[in-house]
């Protein structure tokens, strides 16, 4: 589980190693590689620019229909396609980028320049959304590589980390707004008995305190006690060891706070400071919202 906080050159041949890519997928991963190396080889608005260069035309250009087959074999015909794949490598490549990693906050960086850019109407799955501005597709990519295998795997856990890292990162930074991933990912670490092996009671306490550390005040700011459906009550119900109410709830910010502290208890030493720091960093969230009514007040 690395923590290198250094300018170390990563190694994302495992993304390229994984599948076949064609050839507009190849020309992605070359800006995603060169964007979160060190030494600042492409900044995260040329990247988005090129990206954006990238994406098919989506019949709005007919000049741009009229290419060789050479071409069409260069390119992605369907934005669809073309979002799913960019997506997919996005977070493939972000597994391989420890949390105080550069690249982490590049990245995010990267997402936040494709959103700047001029808006596009696209009509994705059967409604009109904006690029980039909405993401298009972005969470059920996501949620299609929620697939932590849960066992002692050094590689595995370390990319799972490193995921949760990203995701609570678009969380905090207002990229993306999905109360149901926050729920999913604090109940597995938090909401049930920590497995036995250590290096997997570490990944789960990790996990949180990413999630904290980069997302905790926005996720205090989504508390809600509005009514819930029961069906979001049945996806956003509570794990073994939480006993309130479904949903972001105070209630169940309060749970976090305490277990994440008890929890910080059993980890490693290399850990238990990150997780106290979470703990004590929801205190002050706290804090920092009950001086914020008051002077509203």
């Amino acid at each position: 589980m690395s923590t290198s906080t250094e300018e170390t050159t990563l190694d994302l041949e495992r993304v390229k190693a994984a599948e076949e890519f064609r050839p507009f997928e190849t020309k992605l991963f070359n800006i995603l590689h060169d964007l979160i190396q060190p030494g600042n080889k492409l900044e995260p608005t040329a990247a988005a620019a090129q990206i954006n260069d990238l994406f098919p035309s989506n019949g709005e250009d007919s000049s741009k229909a009229a290419v060789s087959p050479e071409e069409q074999d260069d390119a992605a015909t369907e934005p669809e396609a073309f979002l799913w794949a960019l997506w997919g490598l996005i977070i493939q490549v972000m597994r391989l980028v420890p949390p105080r990693h550069p690249g982490q906050d590049r990245m995010i960086s990267l997402l936040q320049s494709l959103r700047e850019l001029p808006a596009r109407s696209l009509e994705i799955w059967g409604s009109e959304q904006q690029l980039w501005s909405d993401f298009p597709i972005l969470r059920p990519c996501l949620r299609d590589h929620l697939d932590y295998i849960g066992q002692a795997d050094p590689d595995g856990i370390s990319e799972w980390i490193n995921q949760n890292s990203f995701m609570a990162r678009l969380v905090g930074k207002g990229l993306l707004s999905w109360d149901t991933l926050i729920v999913w990912m604090m109940r597995d670490v938090l909401e049930d008995d920590l497995p036995q092996e250590e290096m997997v009671q570490d990944c789960y306490i990790s996990v949180a305190s990413e999630w904290i550390t980069h997302a905790g005040t926005t996720i205090y700011n989504q508390l809600s006690s509005q009514e819930m459906t029961e069906q979001q009550k049945r996806v956003m119900k509570g794990g073994k060891l939480y006993e309130g109410p479904a949903g972001l709830r105070v209630e169940r910010w309060g749970f976090w706070k305490s277990r994440l502290a008890e929890t910080s208890q059993q980890a490693s030493g290399k850990v238990r400071p990150a997780a106290r720091a979470a703990a004590d960093r929801m205190a002050e969230i706290e804090e920092q919202a009950r001086v914020e009514k008051e002077m509203r007040g």
